[in-house]
């Protein structure tokens, strides 16, 4: 842990916006923040000379309580969630609420998932069977103290029939209402949404976030755009299942699993170019994808997407504030926020291999 007032020595910096390092040169925390007036008393010197500094990670999506809720499985998680650099998670619900703290992991908490019954979603939220019961969810879990809403407006996508989705879960009113509602408790909503109708149904309810995406048109990436809703696309927990075939079960298809992945891959790429704002998140809790080092798996498959390193770096910083409403406090280098920082070895610009070598992790007191 950082002293609320030092001084950090680095070689280079990354301040998780710029396409480019700065330094060498100095970092000032005054009073906890980066920046602010130097403190009157003698500060702690920190010697990182020979390393490049850049934001703490952020997984704009996982899942804490999966494949299990022991307080003793949540703790290890954390724990491997930090030691890859990760400071700072938006966890994408689940039946077991509320979690116990993390410190000092930052959760970003939703709780319970809103469902649709008869619809997808039991083992990560609660399914209601009227617009009435899903608002009054929104306002039990804003009681409680989440972060953010978790809806869940579709089913997933099948793994031996490509293209096939399961449904939308709800209508374009009922998702309004939902959204209203969430408004009005300063809450923004997160959509689980894959299949081309439940994400323009989404989109048109004025959504926070898609999460997933899969199998949507080239039209409506474009109406993500113009909207300004961000994007979590979740390639890890597909790709899991083509890097570790014992994964598979049933009627599953590696055919049908590797073109839905490149499909998705060829999206996210337009999407880019587009400008849609995509955040890194690995769905980690699903099967094969582990809480940590899965976020610099994540990264990697954004490159293969088309994106330039720095690209695929603020998916996971300052995109990633923004995202999971972290931005005041963290995501990237600037007067103001808190010192949750990373150093390594080399340029993390020129190659994400640097990553799994993160020599320190600086947080703040």
């Amino acid at each position: 842990m950082l002293t609320d007032d030092c001084t950090i020595h680095y070689g280079r910096l990354w301040d998780g916006i710029s396409d480019t390092l700065a330094g060498p040169g100095k970092l000032c925390i005054s009073g906890g923040h980066i920046g602010g007036p130097p403190a009157l008393l003698p500060q702690q010197e920190i010697d990182l000379s020979l390393f490049t500094l850049l934001p703490a990670l952020i997984d704009c999506h996982l899942h804490l309580a999966l494949p299990s809720a022991e307080t003793s499985q949540l703790h290890k998680r954390a724990a491997g969630l930090l030691a890859s650099g990760v400071a700072a998670v938006r966890d994408a619900g689940s039946p077991f609420f509320p979690l116990p703290s993390l410190p000092p992991l930052c959760v970003a908490a939703t709780g319970t998932g809103i469902g649709r019954a008869g619809n997808y979603g039991g083992q990560i939220g609660k399914l209601t069977a009227s617009k009435k019961e899903a608002e009054g969810l929104v306002d039990s879990l804003a009681a409680c103290g989440v972060r953010q809403i978790k809806v869940i407006a579709s089913g997933i996508f099948s793994f031996s029939s490509y293209g096939e989705v399961g449904p939308p879960s709800f209508s374009e009113e009922e998702l309004s209402s939902i959204v209203r509602r969430a408004q009005h408790h300063g809450l923004p909503v997160m959509a689980h949404a894959s299949g081309d109708e439940a994400v323009r149904r989404c989109i048109k309810a004025k959504v926070h976030s898609i999460e997933h995406g899969y199998f949507i048109t080239e039209n409506t990436l474009h109406l993500l755009a113009e909207s300004g809703i961000f994007w979590v696309p979740t390639l890890c927990p597909v790709s899991a299942f083509l890097e570790d075939h014992s994964l598979l079960c049933g009627q599953a298809s590696i055919a049908v699993i590797r073109r839905s992945l490149h499909r998705q891959m060829k999206l996210v790429s337009l999407g880019a170019q587009l400008g849609v704002t995509i955040g890194a998140g690995t769905d980690a809790g699903a099967p094969g994808v582990t809480h940590g080092p899965s976020l610099h798996r994540e990264l990697s498959l954004l490159i293969e997407c088309g994106l330039s390193v720095p690209q695929a770096l603020r998916a996971a910083t300052s995109s990633a504030a923004r995202i999971c409403g972290l931005e005041r406090d963290m995501g990237a280098v600037l007067p103001g926020r808190k010192p949750y920082l990373l150093a390594v070895r080399g340029n993390p610009l020129e190659s994400l291999s640097l990553l799994p070598g993160i020599e320190h992790i600086l947080l703040p007191s």
